[in-house]
């Protein structure tokens, strides 16, 4: 998996430290996630498959309009369903972007299963307590479609730090998280909702990242 584990609060450290100290802006590091997760999922599919990117209010959000640009370039058919709410700048760029390519996008209450795959860009790591409405029902037809996930960074609902759900969560097929596994996955149970682990570079500094490994 990785060879050390990031809590909630070092990943806020991590993205501020690598803007504040090395001018590392924000929305690099979004589009490394976004292509590195994009590219993921070429990988374990070979075949362009259809896909549905759930992308939530937050920067979580944000990395699936970058990984449904990528995927759109590589020929795979995507559509975006959409949190409504407040983005934060960075994703809004990137919600922007796609909305000028013309990339099919739907509100996230219109999101129904359909075969192929999902992507959960819901909720990433910030998240510390239960889904409400209407993500806690996206999340049990999610559960009952039987369509495989690909989670980004972690899935919606698991908790950072402990591994353990914290009221209906993203049951996934694979979880690409960035720079390292969170605290949380080292919790056993953790596996039923993560499923396989793949830790995507996102383009910190490795100096930076080096001193999260003690």
């Amino acid at each position: 998996m990785s060879d050390f584990y990031l809590s909630r609060q070092q990943v806020r450290e991590l993205d501020r430290r690598a803007a504040e100290e090395y001018g590392v802006p924000g929305i690099v590091l979004m589009e490394n996630a976004g292509r590195g997760c994009a590219e993921l999922l070429m990988r374990l599919n070979p075949t362009q498959q259809l896909t549905a990117i759930l992308c939530g209010p937050g920067n979580n959000g944000g990395d699936g309009f970058v990984i449904a640009r990528h995927l759109d370039y590589h020929g795979w058919s995507v559509t975006l369903f959409v949190a409504e709410g407040y983005l934060p700048a960075d994703a809004e760029t990137n919600f922007e972007i796609v909305t000028k390519m013309g990339l099919p996008l739907q509100s996230i209450s219109e999101w129904q299963p359909h075969g192929g795959w999902i992507v959960d860009a819901l909720f990433g790591t910030g998240l510390s307590r239960g889904l409400g409405k209407p993500f806690d029902q996206i999340v049990n037809a999610i559960a009952s479609s039987g369509q495989p996930v690909l989670a980004i960074d972690i899935p919606s609902g698991l908790d950072c730090d402990t591994g353990e759900p914290l009221g209906p969560t993203v049951k996934a097929a694979h979880t690409a998280t960035f720079v390292a596994a969170k605290l949380g996955f080292r919790n056993p149970s953790s596996r039923e909702w993560t499923g396989e682990v793949h830790v995507i570079g996102i383009g910190a500094p490795k100096k930076l990242v080096d001193g999260y490994r003690s």
